[in-house]
């Protein structure tokens, strides 16, 4: 019925676009700090900042964003989406610009940054969760996992955004590390408003095939309307869930290490070109994600098809961490962290996205009339987790860095098998099936 409404498609495209560029903007900021880290211990901006220190705030960050995902996420599903994504963004975007101002104005000791990157990883929360929810109301049945595949783009585009807004103000205009953080702050608030303004958090279909703005209307308790909430704890005992979490935590791992890490890696081994370096691992990733979720699609093998992929990034990564053996390895980094954006970030975004989404959707949850933010931030949050911890243990891995990721995507790998061996059973089961209908 949804696809019969004049003009559906096209406000498809305004949600999908706004929803996109707003995740765009927060991941901006993340990769702006992640670049600006570098250097505030490269060039030693703050006493006490060292690469150890580093590693505490990102986990305080991500621990701080792990929890919140379990606290809050089901608040998600009960509350207007729209809200529950604002309620994050604006208090985020923010804090980003407060940190550069305590930064610039005054002499703050370095334990004040714990405590707003702990703030950080609450409010930044609430974003992707919400965002998926929508996607997941507006998005055609057939091509959802598709375009949902897409959209976990925006992570690696507004990665690359974060850098390149770093590279230029810091590298070629030669303006104060704070700059880009300052602009990526503001960007996130102006595109904040626009998301308040124009994002309808569900297609309202009336009688006469219109669609209305849903922004303003009140979210009826499920109590009222006799329908369950699911419970977070619930959510581990659906099909694939604990498992693609468990194996999430450890590419979600590898992905924030990569991501947080490399340009203090680069910075430590005098590597030149950073910001062009970390482009071309969101590059990567970026197509690495349509190209997983496509052939997911196809031939209905989402394990089979991320098991393999994930030991092939292995194998780069092992061979980036020889490169700082050799003379102007700029040309490597860029190839190989290309290769790792495409096959261990694809992974990611198809996990993060598409797959949060598919077992959200899932028939056992017929009774449940939202379970995506829920679904969502039960992965999210056990990933984020753990990615967490393992920021306090990279400082000493430094020299292994990608050895170190190697490992921990194998690992990822070893979990899924249960979930490949899965779906051949359901294959094999299927052609049985078929022969017999075929037979009578």
């Amino acid at each position: 019925m949804l696809d019969e409404i004049p003009g559906i498609n096209r406000e498809r495209i305004k949600q999908f676009a706004i929803s996109y560029a707003l995740y765009v903007m927060v991941h901006c900021c993340r990769s702006t700090w992640s670049y600006a880290s570098g250097l505030i211990i490269e060039e030693n901006k703050i006493e006490g900042f060292t690469p150890q220190f580093l590693g505490y705030v990102n986990f305080t960050f991500l621990l701080s964003m792990g929890v919140s995902y379990f606290l809050l996420g089901q608040l998600g599903d009960k509350i207007n989406p729209k809200l529950f994504v604002i309620l994050g963004t604006y208090p985020l975007s923010a804090l980003f610009i407060i940190l550069a101002l305590i930064f610039e104005f005054t002499t703050a000791p370095k334990e004040l940054y714990l405590v707003l990157l702990l703030l950080a990883g609450m409010f930044s929360s609430t974003a992707w969760p919400g965002l998926l929810s929508i996607m997941n109301a507006w998005m055609p049945k057939e091509q959802k996992v598709i375009i949902l595949g897409i959209f976990a783009s925006c992570i690696n585009v507004g990665n690359i955004a974060g850098f390149i807004n770093s590279g230029i103000t810091i590298e070629i205009l030669d303006l104060s590390i704070l700059t880009p953080i300052y602009i990526s702050g503001g960007l996130l608030f102006i595109m904040t408003i626009i998301f308040q303004i124009f994002i309808k958090p569900k297609p309202n279909i009336t009688s006469e095939h219109v669609i209305q703005d849903t922004s303003q209307q009140p979210y009826v308790s499920k109590e009222v309307v006799g329908v369950k909430k699911l419970k977070i704890w619930k959510a581990w005992l659906l099909p694939g869930v604990a498992v693609y979490a468990l194996a999430f935590g450890c590419i979600k791992a590898t992905s924030m290490i990569v991501g947080l890490w490399l340009p203090a890696y680069l910075d430590y081994l005098h590597v030149g070109f950073v910001a062009l370096i970390n482009i071309m691992l969101d590059l990567g990733a970026g197509f690495g994600g349509v190209i997983v979720c496509y052939l997911g699609v196809k031939y209905q093998k989402r394990a089979t098809i991320i098991v393999p992929l994930l030991w092939l990034g292995t194998i780069l990564m092992v061979a980036i961490n020889f490169l700082k053996d050799y003379d102007n390895p700029y040309g490597g980094y860029m190839a190989l962290n290309f290769g790792v954006g495409l096959f261990i970030g694809g992974c990611y975004n198809n996990v993060a996205a598409a797959i949060a989404v598919e077992l959200s959707n899932n028939k056992a949850l017929k009774k449940y009339k939202h379970a995506t933010a829920t679904v969502t931030s039960l992965i999210m949050g056990y990933g984020t987790l753990f990615g967490a911890l393992n920021q306090i243990v990279v400082p000493y891995v430094r020299d292994y860095l990608f050895l170190y990721c190697g490992i921990l995507a194998v690992v990822g790998g070893l979990l899924l098998i249960i979930v490949i061996l899965t779906e051949w059973k359901v294959n094999d089961e299927s052609d049985k099936l078929n022969k017999e209908i075929e037979m009578h």
